[in-house]
């Protein structure tokens, strides 16, 4: 193994013994083979660090640290302080890559000379289905306003939230960490932090992530107590862009759908307290998404929610039953 490996890949493992063969076979498999990869194993209980001190016995590229339950955000960054590729790629336990995934993105950053590389992806579902991402792209943003607003178009922006799909220039970033205090979104905080920082970015359209939706993901669990972290992100966003306009209504209409998103999962889970408290942060800022480029659908649920209340909730809880009865 190279003392100073082009790319360090990074993945922060919990609990996730069912899918992490399958990820690292992927990694394993690369054309691209000047890596290092950093597992952490986040105090998990199942078979995780027996599936990682397998796979470290057999290929030295691999390394594995124990950071004891002390959740996501600080488990990559215990591997970016081990960290010693010139390049470093996020990628989650229950994802894996195409073949040419490492080799595609070192290409793209080396032609670029980019800051931040970025492909695209898909998703990847437990039947087999493969959903292609709605918002492929090639493009390169090389001024700071452009990859900003780059980063906040849409609901998941052109340069997405997560940091998966990506690859980061080490030297760049070297003092940017992830939020230890955020329990959800940490990785479109850290994400922010380097668009920011970020003098070149480029994306190309080639589909080699896929991105696994199951009901273990960290995105469907415990919505109940970590979604105020959501708003935390959002509060910042618009406290530092208060004076730029067209980035506050795209925070402000991100956080609109967001919240549409959450009152779903909390009718779901039976929280009706929860989804008040969310009704009453969206009235604050859907005079503001009205005007704004926000999709008319988006306009006329919070329009609903704001006006008739009640009627909303019937309308979507009949939505959910007829979904579910779908499954049963």
């Amino acid at each position: 193994m190279s003392d100073n490996p082009k790319i360090t890949v990074i993945i922060p493992a919990h609990n996730v013994g069912l899918f992490l063969p399958d990820c690292l076979d992927s990694i394993i498999g690369q054309s691209f083979t000047d890596w290092e990869l950093i597992v952490a194993d986040d105090g998990s209980t199942d078979n995780t660090g027996e599936i990682l001190n397998k796979y470290a016995a057999t290929d030295n590229r691999i390394r594995v640290i124990y950071t004891s339950g002390k959740g996501v955000s600080a488990a990559r960054n215990a591997c970016m302080k081990e960290s010693r590729g010139k390049y470093i790629a996020f990628i989650d336990a229950d994802d894996r890559i195409k073949t040419d995934y490492l080799d595609a993105l070192y290409s793209h950053a080396m032609l670029s000379n980019a800051d931040i590389t970025q492909c695209s992806f898909f998703y990847s579902y437990e039947n087999g289905k493969l959903v292609s991402d709605p918002n492929r792209i090639e493009a390169v943003y090389d001024k700071p306003e452009t990859i900003l607003h780059a980063y906040f178009r849409g609901q998941y922006g052109d340069i997405t939230t997560s940091v998966w799909a990506k690859l980061f220039k080490t030297d760049t970033f070297k003092d940017i960490w992830f939020d230890i205090g955020l329990r959800v979104y940490e990785d479109a905080y850290y994400v922010f932090q380097c668009c920011k920082r970020a003098k070149k970015v480029c994306c190309f359209d080639s589909q080699l992530y896929y991105y696994y939706q199951h009901g273990a993901s960290t995105t469907h669990l415990h919505i109940t107590e970590i979604w105020r972290d959501y708003y935390t992100l959002y509060d910042r966003q618009i406290k530092e862009f208060r004076n730029e306009r067209l980035i506050r209504k795209n925070v402000e209409r991100r956080e609109s759908e967001t919240g549409l998103w959450l009152i779903r999962s909390m009718m779901l889970q039976g929280k009706k307290k929860e989804i008040w408290e969310i009704r009453k942060k969206l009235l604050g800022i859907t005079g503001h998404v009205l005007f704004s480029k926000t999709p008319f659908h988006i306009k006329i649920k919070l329009v609903m929610l704001a006006l008739m209340p009640y009627l909303y909730m019937a309308i979507l809880k009949k939505k959910l039953v007829c979904e579910t009865s779908v499954f049963v």
